[in-house]
């Protein structure tokens, strides 16, 4: 029985930083505050959109509710953006054409963005199990709620499951359900914040995933 493979999406299965950095600098001008090299805005991807938001408007000390204002608005700006610049990483398409397995995406990005973006790139012909955004569930990443769910979609133990991510919530999460990861090392978080967490292995393109889950497999 081969394992669920949950993937988390931005930085993992498709580079969409350049779209969100452009999204999150037409935000800040519109609010005429100083826009943003897209290191510090790529090393904010991953939380979700509202600790983006609310990191970047700390010093505002926001009420929720223009947060919130704040989150629709660079939705909207996003939703103009997304489609322009946005790619899947290499081998990514090989790779879910050739596994044999049930896949699914769990993800910070909310899920009718993530799901008009893989409509767009075609990555939503692949059998998915489900798609879950940021706002699918009760929680989100990190919380073990969303892959505790996939799996029981799946009938998979935690012991048949990978979660593969570039982000902390990613491995956390992982973690949290007692779940073995894999660490993406091209993604927008550092591998050495990643090892914290205890990912088993690292991923360096996804020509190698097939003997990689051989190998945990093998070891597990």
């Amino acid at each position: 029985m081969n394992p669920l493979l949950a993937f988390d999406l931005d930085g993992t299965l498709i580079d969409s930083a350049p779209d969100i950095v452009v999204a999150v600098n037409r935000t800040l001008k519109n609010h005429g505050k100083i826009t943003l090299s897209d290191e510090v805005i790529i090393s904010h991807i991953g939380e979700g959109l509202k600790k983006l938001i609310a990191d970047l408007f700390l010093e505002d000390n926001l009420e929720p509710s223009q947060i919130v204002e704040l989150e629709m608005e660079f939705l909207r700006i996003y939703e103009e953006e997304m489609f322009n610049r946005t790619t899947i990483f290499p081998g990514v398409e090989n790779f879910l054409s050739s596994y044999q397995g049930p896949m699914a995406i769990i993800t910070n990005k909310n899920e009718k963005p993530a799901k008009a973006i893989l409509s767009h790139l075609g990555l939503d012909r692949f059998p998915w199990v489900n798609v879950f955004g940021a706002d699918t569930l009760e929680e989100r990443k990190p919380s073990p709620l969303p892959l505790q769910t996939m799996m029981k979609l799946a009938s998979r133990t935690p012991q048949n499951t990978f979660m593969i991510g570039d982000g902390i919530p990613d491995v956390l999460s992982a973690l949290r359900a007692g779940v073995p990861s894999i660490a993406i090392g091209f993604g927008y978080t550092s591998i050495s914040l990643l090892e914290k967490y205890e990912p088993k292995g690292v991923l360096g393109h996804y020509q190698d995933l097939h003997s990689l889950l051989e190998k945990l497999s093998v070891r597990a």
